[in-house]
């Protein structure tokens, strides 16, 4: 039945566009990453071009190219700026399809008029969710290594791909973690607008606030995964650092700032770390929703819709 229900769920989303427009999009963030480090490295080497020429007239002597220093996966920063915005938001958006479309058409009570199982039917829904979310992840990696390719004159190394892979299997996580979210707040809501807005608010809580409250960080600031904030210093950030590990956007920042080498270095054990609070809330919303799609009156609709 778990099987059944992801087939027919992914025939859905075929049908409707939404996997395709996820995967495009998916596809479309890390092209704009690969040409926004792209142009930064092209702009950085002309300026140290051009600083080589001037010392050279006073006879200085040139410093090392700070490329050549630079970690090759640097190039994908951005990737951890688009994925907790652009990303989560189509996780978000993938995991209340899947469940509100079923309420609003009636098919999720002519499916629970079989013998089909709450968990069962979760199972599927999120199996291909995760499948969609999967692929659009794959693509965006290999598009991230053409970027790689085409920015660097050549393939990257057998190290930088496995940490690519863990990047985009870390993301993975992540991003099941809002497709949870999108799935619950339609169990417990009764209207489909409602239960969207609800988990969008969610994600702004995840993304924005908790960042803030725990780091002093800026809502711009936070989508920053290296730097720390002056505001930190202060006895009430300081006491709130504490629930640092719980803020989930900055665990997903600074384990994929490791993983890129986009700050600094740390042991691999604290990188693992990081994914703990995470693997932790994708257990907690999946438990959640398996608990309330159990006692789910499947016999009515989404009001106001």
């Amino acid at each position: 039945m778990i099987a059944l229900v992801a087939r027919q769920q992914l025939t859905t989303l075929h049908r409707q566009r939404t996997a395709v427009t996820v995967v495009g999009l998916f596809v479309a963030m890390t092209a704009l990453a690969g040409v926004i480090g792209w142009s930064s490295t092209q702009t950085i080497s002309r300026v140290y071009d051009q600083a080589v020429v001037l010392l050279a007239q006073t006879g200085t002597p040139a410093p090392a190219n700070p490329i050549g220093i630079k970690p090759t996966l640097s190039l994908l920063s951005n990737m951890t700026v688009y994925l907790p915005l652009v990303g989560a938001l189509l996780a978000v958006l993938l995991g209340h399809l899947v469940i509100a479309d079923d309420r609003t058409s009636g098919v999720g009570r002519l499916l629970f008029s079989r013998r089909l199982s709450g968990p069962a039917y979760l199972a599927g829904k999120a199996a291909a969710v995760g499948a969609v979310l999967a692929v659009a992840l794959t693509a965006s990696l290999l598009v991230s290594v053409l970027a790689l390719l085409i920015a660097n004159g050549n393939l990257p190394t057998a190290a930088d791909l496995g940490r690519l892979a863990l990047f985009y299997a870390l993301s993975l996580l992540y991003l099941s973690v809002f497709a949870l979210v999108g799935m619950a707040a339609v169990l417990l809501t009764r209207k489909r607008s409602l239960a969207l807005l609800s988990a969008m608010g969610v994600w702004l809580v995840v993304t924005f606030a908790v960042p803030q409250f725990t780091s002093g960080l800026r809502p711009t600031a936070s989508l920053n995964p290296v730097s720390d904030p002056a505001s930190a210093t202060t006895a009430f950030f300081r006491a709130t650092a504490h629930a640092r590990p719980l803020s989930l956007s900055e665990q997903y920042k600074a384990a994929s700032a490791d993983l890129l080498q986009t700050g600094p270095a740390h042991a691999v054990t604290a990188t693992l770390g990081h994914a703990v609070p995470l693997l932790l809330g994708a257990g907690l919303l999946a438990l959640l929703v398996s608990l309330t799609v159990r006692r789910h009156d499947w016999s009515r609709s989404m009001a106001g819709e």
